[in-house]
């Protein structure tokens, strides 16, 4: 049974196993992470957030990533903070399986963490556990479950449920019956891209507590579904008709752990467009294009991102994100895709709109081919044609942030202080940094919040060659 041998695998996993460079990956991630969560605190979506959890009965458990680090209940704080980590569209994303795992992991893990009072070296093997269990159910589903289900969604109840689990300490009987449970709760349509609605940080919150709940409720004796992924009547066969079972045990305990196949993103939007907005950047590094110069762009791309990123006249403020055309337009005409470039004067820009009109999207067989090849491989085509008929051709297969092209410990402290500039003044912000950079050396995760007296301001050192 796949789902049981998972399940133990993953009960047997310790802090020894995880190779350095996974450790390293691990911290990135949650430091990336809490800082895309607090700049999506204060957006309209984080607010109605925080003023609905806020509502609720409270116990000081857990703290929230808003700058302020509000003390709630374990469930309240994860819930909060997996919704904001959601907002901006810059969290992590695992390539493969097509899911933002940060988001429906980290918040579980750091809130049990401390209410547990578990140590830096018991919270990142959790969060290793949980990046492992989703990102090999994204890969079991996808691409064949996407057109209908949010894969970060669907699989976050399975991440969050083993992180927590881990935590907790079930035992190997009660982290199979958490995992039953957490399957049983999956949820998170796509429909919501249609009206440009904010469903998509309430799939990461719920993804949250319903693996909370479940960890909690095996600890207690509660049983599930023993074969909850691959059963008659279990979740691969209910996401889609061309499930790759397989896929949950490939290479499992032999290949790199999936969170050492992680990506981060330098862009607020879908990453579905990163290799396009890469490619406008070598572009413009090395030509000097101006965009009034540009008769035509066309992008030659993999039938998902065509399915999912050609959208030529974003109905919605916040389909521009999930718009290549808006992206390669705006990378050309601001030199950034920051969350300030979806604001409604960027994309209302005549120019902008001019030069989107002159972009199409198109699928080529060969990279195509690519991603069917490689699901870790999302590549992009441009060809730019200029009024005189010049023409410049850049391919981008790994853009900058993916784990072939990756961020370093400098990109992800220069994101975090980007993100929090405003929330936390700059000594508060380097000591933080501080401590997620040195998390597993903390013997209780409730020394990250508040300060810890003898976290100096400035970053450990970090063995460059140890980060790939």
């Amino acid at each position: 049974m796949l789902t049981k041998q998972l399940s133990e695998f993953l009960h047997g996993l310790r802090y020894e196993d995880l190779p350095e460079q996974a450790v390293h990956q691990a911290k990135m991630c949650v430091e990336d992470l809490v800082g895309v969560a607090a700049a999506g605190s204060v957006r309209p979506q984080g607010r109605i957030w925080h003023s609905y959890i806020s509502s609720l009965p409270q116990r000081p458990e857990a703290a929230v990533w808003n700058g302020r680090w509000e003390a709630m209940l374990c469930e309240n704080a994860a819930a909060l903070n997996a919704a904001c980590a959601h907002v901006i569209d810059m969290d992590d994303v695992h390539n493969s399986s097509i899911t933002h795992l940060g988001a429906v992991t980290i918040p579980a893990a750091l809130a049990a963490g401390q209410k547990y009072h578990r140590s830096g070296r018991e919270v990142l093997t959790a969060i290793a556990a949980g990046y492992e269990l989703g990102a090999r159910i994204g890969e079991a589903i996808n691409p064949g479950s996407y057109h209908y289900w949010h894969t970060t969604g669907v699989v976050g109840s399975f991440a969050s449920a083993v992180a927590v689990g881990r935590l907790l300490r079930l035992t190997s009987e009660q982290l199979l019956n958490a995992i039953g449970s957490a399957g049983t709760q999956s949820a998170g349509l796509w429909q919501f891209i249609q009206d440009g609605a904010m469903s998509k940080t309430l799939h990461t919150a719920n993804a949250t507590l319903c693996g909370i709940r479940s960890a909690e409720l095996a600890a207690l004796g509660f049983t599930s579904a023993q074969d909850i992924l691959c059963g008659e009547r279990g979740f691969l066969g209910a996401m889609t008709g061309e499930a790759n079972p397989e896929a949950l045990v490939r290479d499992l305990g032999r290949g790199p752990f999936k969170i050492q196949t992680n990506s981060f993103k330098p862009y607020a939007c879908c990453r579905h467009t990163h290799a396009a907005n890469f490619c406008v950047e070598l572009l413009k590094r090395e030509y000097d294009i101006r965009p009034e110069q540009i008769a035509s762009i066309t992008d030659y791309t993999y039938q998902v991102a065509k399915d999912n990123v050609d959208a030529p006249a974003p109905a919605t403020p916040y389909g521009f994100k999930f718009s290549v055309q808006y992206c390669i337009a705006a990378e050309f005409l601001y030199g950034s895709l920051t969350e300030a470039e979806f604001s409604e004067d960027k994309t209302g820009a005549p120019e902008v709109r001019r030069l989107m009109d002159k972009i199409t999207v198109n699928v080529d067989p060969a990279l195509e081919g690519m991603y069917q090849a490689d699901r870790d491989r999302w590549p992009h085509r441009l060809e730019v044609e200029l009024s005189d008929g010049t023409r410049f051709v850049q391919q981008v297969e790994y853009p900058f942030g993916d784990f072939h092209n990756p961020f370093r410990w400098d990109d992800i402290h220069s994101k975090f202080f980007s993100l929090t500039e405003g929330l936390l003044p700059k000594g508060q912000a380097e000591e933080l940094a501080c401590r997620l950079a040195r998390l597993e050396e903390l013997e209780d995760v409730n020394q990250l919040f508040p300060a810890v007296p003898d976290c100096k301001s400035s970053f450990p050192p970090v063995k460059e060659s140890s980060i790939a």
